[in-house]
């Protein structure tokens, strides 16, 4: 039996992790901060934060202008870190396929 090949570091899903652990600590850390005219950073910050829970955050854009900072900080960084669960989820999936389809494939075809 030949031994398993060695498990590479899924670099795409590390770097979708580490972009959206550094924009979520840049939005809670300018939410955080008690200003007295409009926060222009946590702003930005959540501009940033919107592309990474695209498709969810969609729902953000539109949302009422009323809700809470703390509501909208926390869909908008949800919706980021749902998208990188997918991700990981999307990355397991195709590896036991590719894993079954290999498996399929060494037995040879059966009738």
């Amino acid at each position: 039996m030949a031994s398993p090949r060695p498990r590479r570091v899924p670099r795409l899903l590390v770097a979708h992790a580490a972009a959206v652990a550094v924009v979520t600590v840049l939005l809670v850390v300018l939410a955080a901060q008690p200003v007295q005219d409009a926060n222009i950073g946590a702003g930005l910050a959540l501009l940033a934060t919107v592309p990474f829970g695209l498709p969810w955050t969609l729902g953000l854009l539109l949302g009422p202008t009323t809700w809470a900072t703390a509501v909208v900080v926390a869909v908008a960084v949800g919706c980021a870190w749902l998208n990188v669960v997918l991700h990981a989820l999307l990355r397991v999936h195709l590896r036991r396929r590719r894993a079954a389809r290999t498996d399929a494939e060494a037995v040879g075809p059966t009738r």
